[in-house]
């Protein structure tokens, strides 16, 4: 009789234990679900940086029926109990373009180096739950993506956007030719594949959108991801670490944009430590295919004044790396080496993210390698120096997602570019 009920009771703990483990582990699954449910009518998320990231961003969606969702947000995670949210932000501008409406939240005043968490409301009821970081204002390291034209082959475009999600930089610099018809059709693909930069959780991935050929209409980088008319912009992320510079190819370089650089790379250039620009066509391709930049051209000298440490091009479709190279009329292309000059610029290119490949079938004495592929740059910014990878993009199912305690360290799978057998990572050293 004693063992039966010492039995009895080893079974009704047994069971109990059982109860609780899947009573802990229903409500993470259920929380999952609920994080993701869409019950509004709104899609095609974005989240935009051309203005000052550590205190401003630009939300973007498109609303499917009704009158434009509020959004909720706040440094509190409030999943999708949107009155909760510390703060509340209504439309700022609402633009009917391609066939979506675009809504557009200017956020300010947030807090540097922050994540913010929130949800959108409108007559229906709720978004899933998003998160992002807001730029920190102090030194610190950080990684961010650039690449650009994905216009074509959507199955690499979605690869591209899925490794992004799966490296979670800071932001992503895109240098144009995102579509290559503008038109509805391809926006609305375009914006549906960029969703896959959004992890399971709700993680957005910042955009700094560069207007590119493809890009034919002036207002559609403005009236798809807010941008001023002109499509270019400058902002800065760790005090005086690093300032970007949006630079638009397809109008002048000189005249009110090259004024505009011009002067503010002056009140730059001694005070901070990286300079970095991107830009859409190339001053130099490293394709026969395409023919010169002669627009950016006229910003190299720009460029080597104020000491850019950086220019990322993209527009013919092949893969480089150059030297840091100083203007020079007596030097091939126009440009020579000088790995010594602190004025120097390195370039990095030239837009592999899914448009049809080139070869890269050209070259100049200070080109360190050149290569036909699909791939991007993910860079990481330090206060010592900028290191760059070249990403192939392939086998991304295999490649597993970064280490947020080590946010450079290459995942398992990843594949990597070595031009000419060199090295993996160039270095760019802080002036």
């Amino acid at each position: 009789m004693i063992v039966q009920k010492r039995i009895s009771t080893i079974r009704k703990y047994i069971l109990l234990a059982l109860a609780s483990a899947l009573h802990l582990a229903a409500p993470a699954s259920a929380q999952t679900r609920e994080r993701n449910t869409n019950t509004s009518q709104t899609e095609k998320y974005r989240l935009v940086w051309f203005e000052d990231p550590t205190t401003t961003a630009t939300f973007v969606w498109n609303q499917l029926a009704g009158d434009p969702a509020t959004l909720y947000y706040g440094l509190q995670n409030q999943n999708r109990q949107k009155g909760k949210y510390s703060n509340r932000a209504k439309v700022n501008r609402v633009v009917k373009y391609d066939g979506m409406t675009n809504c557009f939240v200017r956020l300010q005043n947030l807090v540097p180096d922050s994540w913010y968490f929130m949800c959108l409301g409108d007559d229906f009821g709720v978004s899933r739950r998003f998160y992002f970081k807001t730029a920190p204002d102090k030194p610190e390291a950080f990684t961010f993506i650039c690449g650009g034209d994905s216009r074509n082959f959507r199955d690499v475009r979605q690869a591209a956007n899925t490794l992004c999600k799966k490296l979670a930089p800071l932001f992503v610099a895109f240098t144009g030719d995102m579509i290559s018809q503008d038109n509805a059709e391809e926006w609305s693909h375009w914006l549906d594949d960029w969703q896959l930069t959004i992890n399971e959780k709700g993680h957005l991935l910042p955009i700094a959108p560069h207007r590119g050929n493809h890009e034919g209409r002036p207002e559609s980088i403005p009236n798809h991801f807010g941008m001023p008319k002109d499509s270019y912009a400058a902002f800065s992320i760790g005090g005086d670490l690093f300032r970007y510079y949006i630079l638009n190819s397809e109008i002048p370089a000189d005249g009110a944009q090259g004024a505009w650089l011009s002067d503010d790379l002056r009140k730059n250039a001694n005070g901070v430590t990286h300079l970095v620009a991107g830009y859409h066509k190339p001053m130099l391709p490293h394709t026969s295919g395409k023919a010169l930049g002669r627009n950016p051209a006229k910003w190299a000298k720009t460029f080597y004044e104020a000491g850019l440490d950086l220019a990322m091009e993209s527009d013919s479709h092949v893969m480089k790396r150059t030297l840091p190279i100083r203007p020079d009329a007596s030097g091939k292309g126009g440009f020579r080496a000088a790995p010594d000059d602190p004025n120097a610029t390195t370039y990095l290119g030239e837009g592999c993210w899914g448009a049809p490949l080139r070869k890269a079938d050209v070259a100049f004495p200070w080109t360190v390698g050149a290569a036909s592929f699909n791939g991007f740059d993910w860079i990481h910014v330090t206060p010592k120096a900028m290191y760059d990878k070249t990403v192939k993009i392939e086998n991304v199912a295999r490649i597993g997602e970064i280490d947020p305690k080590k946010p450079y360290e290459n995942p398992a799978g990843i594949s990597l570019w070595a031009p000419r057998g060199g090295d993996e990572v160039l270095t760019i050293p802080a002036d």
